[in-house]
């Protein structure tokens, strides 16, 4: 096999990694149309499962150790998201290869679960810093609505790149 052959899965992967980029702008950017009342959209958290929905374990791992560092870059973090968006993107990919079927309700399940994975692991996290009941209902709860909203969104665009790019054998 000649470089030709796969040039649609390297044109995938540099659009996959551009949307993650602008994901992660989008998110962290201040004053942004996706911030609603102070909740915001967790929107590296769609676009990671969505991708995992179409790739393998170990390419889908990459791209949200990817998608973690950026974020854990751009908010100051210690790997918290580098880490829990790797494991969120490579049981995603698990779970479509040997359990369930690609489709939008399965993206909206699966997009939910991994939104409340993450929110649920940072709020144990911060349980003794503060008042997390506070935070659960003014910022965590509603920046979880916020993102499932968002996920057929981004399901449907990683869906198109993928079938658009796709490497016939």
């Amino acid at each position: 096999m000649h470089y030709g052959d796969n040039r649609p899965k390297y044109i995938r992967w540099a659009i996959f990694t551009l949307l993650v980029v602008g994901a992660c702008v989008l998110q962290n950017a201040s004053g942004s149309l996706l911030e609603v009342f102070g909740a915001r959209v967790f929107l590296l958290i769609p676009v990671c499962v969505s991708v995992a929905m179409f790739e393998r374990e170990v390419p889908s791992a990459i791209i949200g150790a990817f998608a973690g560092v950026m974020w854990d870059i751009s908010s100051g973090a210690d790997g918290y998201n580098a880490l829990v968006i790797m494991l969120l993107c490579a049981g995603v990919s698990l779970l479509i290869s040997h359990l369930m079927r690609n489709n939008i309700v399965t993206a909206l399940v699966l997009g939910a679960g991994a939104t409340f994975v993450y929110e649920f692991i940072y709020i144990i996290r911060i349980a003794f810093a503060g008042n997390p009941i506070y935070s659960i209902f003014t910022f965590y709860l509603p920046s979880f609505v916020l993102t499932v909203v968002f996920m057929p969104v981004c399901y449907y665009i990683i869906k198109t790149v993928y079938r658009s790019f796709k490497v016939t054998e």
